[in-house]
């Protein structure tokens, strides 16, 4: 019910809002035209005519004399039936008014004097056109969004069937946190490298073709993310990824690179030593840079400076994101990540985020045989510190 109330309002909100900034365009013309009539009293035909040219108007002109006599100064596509009724001649001095012929039209009018009266009609027929075919389109979107969030209901009540209703509700509620949280990452670089070829900010072949690039990445990540999620409501546990070897110094440039470009506020300090390789998956990988990376937007003020860095620590690769925000509560750095609900209730309310992102990120690098824990940062924020076993040649 909910979901339909919003679509309706957003939709019908959009589809008033162009049929009446139309119908505002067409009266600024009319009344554009009777003005220049009136102040050309002693040829007020000719200043109409003039002005219609002008704005090179689809406008239908005509003269009415006392008799009810009426003479067609200028035709135009609109099929004009005539004068209508004198009361709304007489209304359509003051403002447009609209005449529902068999082709309806807003009519205008400048009284000369003995009853004689310059008419101006446009047609309307377009905008009425218009306005049905969005108002037919938001029907047609409404009840495929009822058909969707039927199809998720009828999931979501046969899970709770299932189970006990209480455990069942408290899942959902952390299945649509966790979609939430995931799909909002790859989201944010694609929207980010899209407003800045829009406003063509990236100029040189090399960075518009690594933009492309990327882009093409998060959405082809966007479209794993959803199968995982949906994986996850079903079986409880999110799918498996191919581990391969690969060089993780390069993976974290890349991400830290695309953090930089878009958050040019931000001082960020990178700090990766070169051919750092582990065994990992590269998906899993990702998700969990770009999980930290969405915490600090989130979370930290948008100019606070972040220091991200890669060394080599022994037999493992060490891995650490600070930032210089808040950071979290004393208590939440000695606790056990994968059991936590939210580190911070109110924190978690004001940005939008479900709390579950650490667990999440917690569980990808369990897959790949690390650990991760939390701490405080020199920077005085967050610090998220990640150590991988090296690969051996």
């Amino acid at each position: 019910m909910l979901v339909t109330v919003v679509t309706v309002g957003i939709g019908s909100y959009s589809a008033f809002h162009t049929r009446g900034s139309e119908l505002s365009e067409i009266n600024a013309s009319l009344d554009f035209v009777t003005q220049a009539a009136r102040d050309n009293p002693e040829q007020s035909m000719g200043a109409a005519l003039f002005a219609i040219e002008q704005l090179t108007l689809n406008a239908t002109l005509t003269f009415l004399s006392a008799e009810g006599e009426e003479t067609i100064v200028r035709e135009s596509s609109l099929a004009y039936a005539g004068a209508p009724a004198a009361k709304i001649i007489e209304d359509a001095t003051i403002r447009p008014v609209r005449v529902s012929a068999q082709e309806p039209y807003q009519l205008r009018t400048v009284k000369l004097g003995d009853d004689e009266f310059i008419l101006v009609a446009r047609g309307i027929s377009a905008i009425d056109e218009h306005f049905e075919t969005n108002i037919r389109a938001l029907a047609g979107f409404t009840f495929l969004v009822d058909a969707a969030a039927a199809v998720l209901l009828f999931f979501f009540f046969r899970r709770v069937n299932r189970r006990d209703e209480v455990a069942s509700l408290a899942r959902m509620q952390e299945f649509l946190g966790d979609a939430s949280h995931e799909l909002r990452t790859p989201l944010t670089v694609v929207k980010g490298y899209v407003e800045m070829l829009s406003k063509k900010q990236l100029v040189s072949n090399e960075d518009q073709n690594r933009a492309f690039t990327r882009v093409g990445t998060e959405i082809n990540r966007m479209e794993n993310l959803i199968q995982d999620l949906l994986l996850l409501a079903e079986l409880g546990e999110s799918g498996t990824r191919d581990i391969e070897k690969l060089d993780l110094s390069e993976v974290l440039s890349a991400h830290g690179t695309d953090f930089t470009t878009l958050n040019p506020q931000r001082k960020v300090l990178l700090k990766i030593e070169t051919e750092l390789e582990v065994f990992a998956s590269r998906d899993y990988l990702s998700r969990f840079i770009q999980n930290a990376f969405a915490n600090i937007m989130r979370h930290t003020d948008s100019q606070s400076a972040v220091t991200i860095t890669c060394t080599k620590s022994g037999k493992n690769a060490l891995m650490m994101i600070e930032d210089a925000g808040e950071g979290l509560p004393d208590q939440a750095y000695g606790e056990n990540i994968r059991s936590l609900n939210r580190f911070d209730k109110s924190r978690s309310r004001e940005n939008g985020g479900s709390g579950l992102g650490m667990s999440i990120m917690s569980a990808v690098i369990e897959k790949l045989n690390g650990s991760f824990s939390l701490r405080k940062s020199a920077l005085g924020g967050l610090a998220v510190v990640v150590t991988l076993p090296l690969a051996k040649d």
